[in-house]
């Protein structure tokens, strides 16, 4: 990718052996990439980017796997949000509230099948380049319900998602600014 193209990237965290989840998108919104790391191999990768904008979700618990996340990214260069024209920023954002402002809607519990296919649609609707998650239901058959068969090889996982729509509000930080409610490094996208 040249050095003066952005990538958007979106971080979920969680505790395990790879706590990173990491979306990357590119200007038009293509999915550049959808991966697991540990820490210290999503450090490495960030740092390969040399023009990133990462949106971190805010979990709601691991606090320290966040802060220790955090200080790290801050240690290897990346300033945060309200430093302008730095080629590596961060901002952080809570997932679930950026869904729920561009739904407008009630959602779903996250993990269920119904919440990931309705959050996956509020991506498509948005704009991102995934699969209709529509088209999951020309693809169930009574047979393959009876076989016990679902076509889910398509749908993201609720921590996959979550890094979507981060990486989707670091894309909206830089090419719609006015969209975005800012409050120091936090940002949430302006209710629809």
């Amino acid at each position: 990718m040249p050095a003066d193209q952005i990538t958007f990237a979106g971080v979920e965290l969680s505790s395990g052996r790879k706590p990173v989840t990491f979306a990357a998108l590119d200007d038009g919104l293509n999915i550049l990439s959808v991966e697991k790391w540990g820490i210290p191999e999503g450090l490495s990768c960030l740092n390969d980017y040399e023009n990133i904008w990462v949106a971190i979700n805010l979990p709601a618990r691991g606090q320290e796997v966040y802060n220790d996340f955090k200080k790290k990214i801050i240690h290897s260069g990346f300033k945060s949000y309200s430093n302008k024209n730095e080629p590596k920023q961060f901002l952080v954002t809570n997932a679930q509230d950026c869904f729920h402002a561009f739904s407008g809607h009630k959602l779903f519990p996250q993990r269920s099948l119904e919440g990931r296919l309705q959050r996956s649609a509020i991506l498509y609707e948005q704009g991102l380049q995934i699969t209709d998650p529509i088209d999951i239901f020309e693809e169930i058959t009574r047979y393959k319900l009876i076989q016990g068969i679902l076509p889910l090889e398509n749908i993201y996982s609720s921590k996959e998602l979550d890094a979507l729509v981060a990486a989707y509000l670091a894309w909206i930080a830089v090419k719609r600014p006015g969209q975005i409610v800012l409050k120091g490094e936090f940002a949430l996208p302006v209710q629809e």
